[in-house]
């Protein structure tokens, strides 16, 4: 028997957009919360090269950025639709991220 398609189900799986505020940090407490993650899933992702945190002088605090955030939450949504494989979001990101850095080339020379 086959079941119709559900288009609310899919909406569970949507990554809601937003631009990241500059010069704006979180501590890891307040990161985990916005992201909707527990902290140690944010620690991970740090360990796993996949999130980069501030340290903030003198204690050496953790801080993040709200583009970390951004992809603290870009992670949780593959991982969502694709299952829980570190490595195949570690290579996943660093397309992401090598793709970015093209576009950014693109531009430049487009503007010269």
């Amino acid at each position: 028997m086959r079941v119709p398609f559900d288009t609310d189900s899919r909406q569970h799986f949507a990554l809601e957009q937003y631009e990241p505020k500059p010069n704006v940090l979180y501590t890891l407490d307040a990161a985990a919360h916005i992201a909707g993650v527990p902290r140690r899933t944010i620690l991970i992702y740090c360990r796993a090269g996949l999130v980069q945190s501030i340290l903030q002088p003198p204690y050496g605090v953790m801080a993040f950025t709200e583009e970390s955030i951004l992809t603290v939450r870009r992670i949780e949504h593959v991982r969502n639709v694709h299952g829980p494989s570190l490595t195949l979001l570690k290579t996943l990101f660093e397309l992401f991220h090598e793709v970015e850095r093209l576009r950014s080339e693109l531009r430049f020379l487009r503007q010269h």
